[in-house]
């Protein structure tokens, strides 16, 4: 009986012993766990590791961006003739301002003057047909005409009428005086007009150079109504609204500061650089010599916004990823990747990659310590 008892016994506390190893194992596993930092209260205590929330805070920041000055298409023009021809004349130089409808060039093209000329007979035999026309208003009133020879003259008339107006467009489309040549002044040249007011900006062709009805002469350029297209990356864009301050600065003139506003986003993300485009209408830039395709750097002023938020010091770098430990009691720590957004007096706006609870607790001072802790601990292994 005795013998059954102590091998009872003995039994029992192997047991015991058993689950006393695999407990510390564990223990010693979970110590080691990926990410886990495992600390003692004397470590605690000496680093000086303090413990806090994640806070609501009310933050403001900026976004940083790059983008190039433009043009819309209603404000920049290439300018052509509507007839093929030689260049006669070029009545502008490079640089120089130019006002809506100003002639440009001269065009000379022989057409032009069969085209007045035609208008010439047309015109003539349009006075003639009014003329006739009126003639039989005048009998039929009298009661002395007849039907026949009053249709006859409003069929030519209107005919006539239908002809000169046909050739009256044309010439005023080129450009050209319908009144002088009514009264036999002819051109043989078709003035080119600026389609926009502004400045030229190339002329691409030479006195005597033949052109083809859809060749351009010359580019015209408002820059009065430049403005910016900024490249928003993805992350940044929810952070953007129409009436938002922006400061842009020009890459190749480092004094010159430009201001503007946010007018437009658009509502297409550019697949490869995973970036929308921001437009930004400049305010007043007296003084400033600004170009289409001119480079910008800028920063968005955003609005102040209630998020998450910790102490700067509470985020660590690893990896070029940033983190943050969470507590999960018994001084023992995990390492939890955040994104981070506006910094602001001390305290950085961040979003947990993965669920954490609300109420969980962080490391929000000397977080640096324990990341050493985990880095020099992967150097050992």
């Amino acid at each position: 009986m005795k013998k059954i008892i102590y091998s009872m016994i003995a039994l029992s506390l192997l047991t015991v012993s058993c689950k006393n190893e695999v407990k510390q194992a564990e223990e010693e596993k979970e110590s080691h766990e990926e990410n886990v930092a495992q600390l003692t209260e004397q470590q605690l205590n000496t680093i000086g590791v303090e413990l806090g929330h994640v806070e609501q805070r009310q933050l403001s920041g900026t976004i940083n961006a790059t983008g190039t000055l433009r043009l819309s298409p209603q404000d920049r023009a290439e300018v052509t003739s509507l007839v093929a021809g030689i260049t006669k004349r070029i009545l502008v130089k490079e640089g120089q301002a130019v006002r809506k409808g100003q002639t440009l060039a001269l065009v000379e093209n022989t057409e032009i003057v069969a085209l007045q000329k035609d208008y010439l007979v047309a015109s003539r035999q349009l006075s003639l047909a009014q003329q006739a026309l009126q003639r039989q208003l005048d009998i039929h009133a009298q009661g002395a005409g007849v039907g026949k020879n009053l249709q006859q003259a409003k069929a030519e008339f209107d005919m006539a009428s239908v002809t000169e107006k046909g050739l009256r467009l044309q010439l005023e489309q080129l450009g050209i005086n319908c009144r002088q040549v009514a009264q036999g002044h002819f051109s043989n040249a078709a003035p080119v007009r600026s389609p926009i007011t502004g400045v030229v900006g190339e002329i691409l062709v030479s006195m005597g150079s033949y052109l083809a009805s859809e060749t351009v002469l010359m580019k015209v350029y408002d820059n009065k109504a430049l403005h910016a297209d900024l490249h928003v990356f993805e992350s940044d864009i929810a952070s953007i609204h129409i009436g938002q301050k922006v400061t842009m600065q020009l890459s190749d003139h480092s004094s010159t500061l430009l201001t503007g506003t946010v007018s437009f986003i658009t509502a297409v993300l550019d697949n490869e650089s995973k970036s929308a485009s921001v437009h930004v209408k400049l305010d007043s830039a007296e003084g400033a010599k600004l170009l289409p395709n001119m480079f910008v750097s800028a920063v968005i002023h955003c609005d102040d916004q209630t998020c998450n938020a910790v102490p700067d010091e509470a985020i660590v770098m690893s990896a070029n990823r940033k983190f943050v430990f969470v507590s999960l009691g018994s001084n023992r720590f995990r390492k939890q990747e955040v994104v981070t957004g506006f910094s602001q007096q001390g305290y950085t706006q961040i979003t947990f990659t993965d669920s954490v609870s609300p109420s969980s607790e962080i490391v929000i001072a000397k977080a640096f310590y324990l990341e050493s802790m985990l880095t020099d601990h992967g150097e050992e292994e």
